[in-house]
């Protein structure tokens, strides 16, 4: 009886249908990598020859066949099926070699993240397509393409940001030839500002900002003096009416009706009805004491004067002038000399 054996890799007796099965992860694994040459060639099967049976034959086959070591499986990792298997595929994951299985992790894992990748660029790709689109038709007029058309861009970008000002210079004028702009032209419409004028011009405005402070000072000087006069004129004991005619001596003065304050507080004190009316009673008081008081020295002066003409005791001539001082001098002297007489 003749039995035919098919051997792989690994050194262990395969059966034909999980030979196919490998076959197929192997291709599957080339097809990922993208490189089929890099994969090692699958080993096909071989046919055996034929060997008859003999007594010595099970022994042979016994000595050559490798028991599996406990130890080493236990120390390998084993590796779980990948999640895009279906479950018909995860099936046949135990059947694998567990070096075959991590070779197959491996690379799903790479796969995973090759794609995630290719998703990110594709993202991106499609934001810049829908960018350049619009100007596409005039990329391709020119002879050109959507990544050098970018690159010139960013290139140009970089050296006006990073460059001497020189290369700067010859960058414009590059891009004034080649779309035919006229520098001149362009220069004419910007306003040449002389250096001297501009020295001046700001030797001007720090003039004016001195200036304006001086005037700040100026202005804030005057008007504490003006402050000190205000509060000065309102504390003397002669302008006892201020407050009641302030608003008013404020209008005059604006209105320049008053030349100074005193003016301007007489002024407001006849117009008003009130400080007027008080005023006058006051003054009308005032001058009649002050004609009763020049009535009486008056009187005292007459008494003096008749005293010493008569010769009279000045007490009695004192008393009989201060007893009429409605007489006349004339009337007063006649009484007095009367009474010298007859006393």
């Amino acid at each position: 009886m003749t039995v035919e054996s098919q051997v792989g890799e690994t050194g262990e007796v395969e059966q034909p249908g999980e030979l196919s099965l490998r076959d197929e992860l192997v291709r599957n694994l080339a097809e990922l990598k993208g490189d089929p040459e890099t994969v090692e060639p699958v080993v096909k099967p071989t046919e055996t020859k034929v060997v008859e049976p003999t007594d010595a034959a099970p022994e042979k086959a016994a000595s050559e066949t490798k028991e599996p070591n406990p130890a080493e499986s236990s120390n390998e990792a084993k590796a779980k099926a990948p999640q895009s298997w279906s479950a018909a595929e995860k099936a046949h994951w135990d059947k694998i070699p567990p070096e075959v299985q991590a070779v197959i992790a491996r690379r799903e894992e790479e796969a995973h993240r090759g794609i995630t990748t290719l998703g990110q660029d594709a993202a991106l790709g499609k934001k810049l397509k829908d960018v350049i689109n619009p100007y596409l038709p005039m990329i391709r007029a020119e002879g050109g393409d959507e990544a050098g058309a970018v690159r010139d861009l960013l290139q140009t970008a970089y050296i006006l940001r990073t460059a001497a000002p020189e290369q700067k210079i010859g960058v414009f004028r590059h891009l004034a030839g080649q779309f035919g702009v006229d520098l001149a032209a362009a220069a004419q419409g910007v306003p040449q500002v002389d250096p001297q004028l501009q020295s001046l011009q700001r030797e001007i405005a720090q003039l004016k900002g001195h200036l304006t402070s001086t005037e700040q000072q100026q202005h804030q000087q005057i008007q504490g003096q003006a402050q000190a006069m205000i509060e000065a004129f309102a504390a003397d004991p002669k302008n006892e009416y201020y407050e009641q005619v302030k608003p008013l001596m404020a209008h005059l003065l604006v209105a320049g009706q008053a030349r100074d304050m005193q003016e301007a507080y007489d002024m407001a004190c006849h117009a008003n009805p009130d400080v007027r009316s008080t005023i006058l009673t006051r003054q009308q008081a005032d001058s009649e004491a002050k004609r009763a008081a020049e009535a009486k020295a008056k009187a005292d002066a007459k008494r003096k004067a008749a005293g010493s003409i008569s010769g009279s005791p000045a007490g009695t001539v004192s008393t009989t002038i201060a007893a009429n001082p409605d007489l006349s001098l004339r009337d007063q002297l006649r009484q007095a000399m009367r009474a010298a007489t007859t006393s």
